[in-house]
């Protein structure tokens, strides 16, 4: 990087912090023409780490996330080769890249993104997805920017293949109510990806029926009042030493949920919505199906 792009960082890295809401709202750029997708790019965000992962061509992906190369947060992390850098979603190890594409997340660190944007690097930003056609649109998506969209389409396809391989085996009402519970008592409801799961696995889920939109926090008392058939709680969070997780110590959330309506979940295959996101399903069904508990012994309470 020569002195005057260096010095152009540094300027721009100062001046952020001061830059008015008017110039952060810019509009995002369109739509990469065919024969013109990134030749070399860049993630910083976990889900767009292993949507591109996924489809991305050999060679094509110069840079993912520190955390796509952790095997406790990405399913993919094997897909991350020696050749790939690491970052840390810095602007100044992004930039000596020299990408022609960047991947980020809507909430990815911000000031990266916006300094990578003025210095002229195209930045595409991809929402969470709070659904199964958010899940599908964003894998097309990544498959148009990368130029691959036969392996985007091919995805889509075997995610909906394993998907239809979930029978129906209760009815609305017999069905057993799946709850959640994680760090600082948070829990999901309706338009969510996990309201998505929880009613693929043939499963009623307790935030919908709580009439929870979105994600919020529900005080310990009011879920063991709620007393869901299960709650799925992820061993990850529950293992962390931090104060957000002693509620998930808790004694009273031992003794109502013992390990016959608890399930472990692991929430790499739900964090993101991706091809694997289907996987989720089969594992919370499985693990419903292996309880000694019976659907209609489920109103039953110790």
């Amino acid at each position: 990087m020569n002195r005057l792009r260096r010095l152009t960082v540094a300027v721009l890295a100062l001046l952020m912090p001061f830059a008015s809401a008017s110039a952060m709202a810019e509009a995002p750029p369109g739509p990469i023409p065919q024969g013109q997708e990134g030749q070399r790019v860049v993630s910083m965000n976990l889900c767009t780490d292993q949507l591109a992962l996924l489809i991305a061509r050999p060679g094509q992906l110069v840079s993912v996330s520190r955390l796509a190369a952790r095997a406790d947060m990405a399913v993919v992390s094997d897909l991350v080769t020696p050749e790939m850098a690491i970052n840390h979603g810095l602007a100044e190890e992004i930039i000596r890249l020299e990408p022609d594409l960047v991947l980020a997340g809507i909430y990815t660190t911000r000031a990266t993104v916006q300094l990578l944007k003025r210095l002229g690097t195209r930045v595409e930003e991809f929402t969470p997805e709070a659904s199964f056609d958010d899940l599908k649109a964003n894998i097309r998506r990544m498959a148009n920017l990368l130029g691959n969209r036969d392996r985007g389409e091919a995805l889509v396809a075997a995610f909906e293949t394993e998907l239809a391989k979930t029978p129906a085996q209760w009815t609305a009402g017999e069905a057993p109510v799946v709850g959640s519970y994680a760090t600082n008592t948070y829990t999901a409801g309706a338009g969510t990806l996990e309201n998505q799961i929880v009613r693929a696995a043939g499963l009623r889920h307790l935030g919908e029926d709580m009439g929870i939109s979105g994600s919020r926090r529900v005080p310990l008392e009011r879920l063991l009042l709620a007393d869901p058939d299960y709650v799925m709680i992820s061993p990850r969070f529950v293992n962390n030493p931090s104060r957000a997780a002693e509620i998930l110590r808790h004694p009273a959330l031992d003794l109502r949920f013992p390990d016959e309506r608890r399930i472990a979940a692991d929430v790499r295959y739900s964090i993101c919505g991706a091809p694997f996101t289907a996987e989720a399903v089969t594992r919370l069904r499985q693990a419903v199906e292996r309880t000694e508990m019976k659907p209609e012994e489920s109103s039953a309470r110790p």
